[in-house]
């Protein structure tokens, strides 16, 4: 990783990249704004703060950018967090936490601590863009509560799992795509929630 002043101009030009101010990147990293004016003009920043650097700015900039080497997918990051990515298949399957681990050759980053039942996701076409585009990595949390407006995957009997948006209103649910080139579905007992899109990990080689 950078030090000194090449880290201070990346960590500027990220910010830059973003449109976002000094204060937003504060209140993200919960610090005061004269913290980030200092890793600017100082190149240093704390280690507990490397890994929210580079997802916070993974919209925008490569770990590169930072100094940071590639990494492969089944590297830990983000505070050692890592869920297995699973196939749309498996999703749709109740699996424990060791048939879970078998069903994935592959590990996917989170930066908060997840459930014993966590799971990852690669999106697949366009019914959820444009706030997910295929290739987007979700993390599910099967037993986190479901709300009107959540993001969720559901399975319809025993078919494939499929990513939407939760609805409630009064006694009807719906599966609504943020895509407005596909429709509505409306949930029946057909339907069962695999789990609660948690995160979203922006995957860009």
């Amino acid at each position: 990783m950078y030090t000194g002043k090449k880290l201070g101009e990346a960590i500027k030009s990220a910010i830059e990249l973003k449109g976002v101010r000094k204060a937003d990147v504060a209140r993200a990293f919960a610090i005061k704004p004269p913290s980030v004016t200092s890793w600017i003009q100082t190149g240093r920043i704390d280690k507990a703060h490397i890994d929210k650097l580079v997802s916070y700015f993974a919209d925008v900039v490569k770990p590169e950018h930072f100094g940071i080497g590639s990494f492969e997918a089944n590297e830990i990051l983000f505070n050692g967090y890592k869920v297995p990515l699973l196939s749309w298949i498996d999703a749709a399957k109740q699996l424990d936490r060791d048939t879970l681990t078998a069903a994935s050759s592959s590990w996917v980053p989170t930066l908060r601590k997840p459930g014993a039942q966590a799971f990852a996701l690669e999106i697949k076409g366009d019914s959820m863009e444009p706030e997910f585009t295929a290739g987007d990595r979700i993390i599910v949390e099967p037993e986190q509560p479901v709300h009107h407006g959540c993001f969720v995957v559901v399975r319809e009997n025993g078919s494939e799992a499929m990513f939407k948006q939760y609805i409630n209103e009064g006694s009807h649910h719906y599966l609504k795509p943020l895509n407005n080139r596909y429709p509505i579905i409306e949930m029946s007992q057909r339907f069962h929630i695999c789990g609660v899109v948690v995160e979203k990990f922006k995957i860009y080689i």
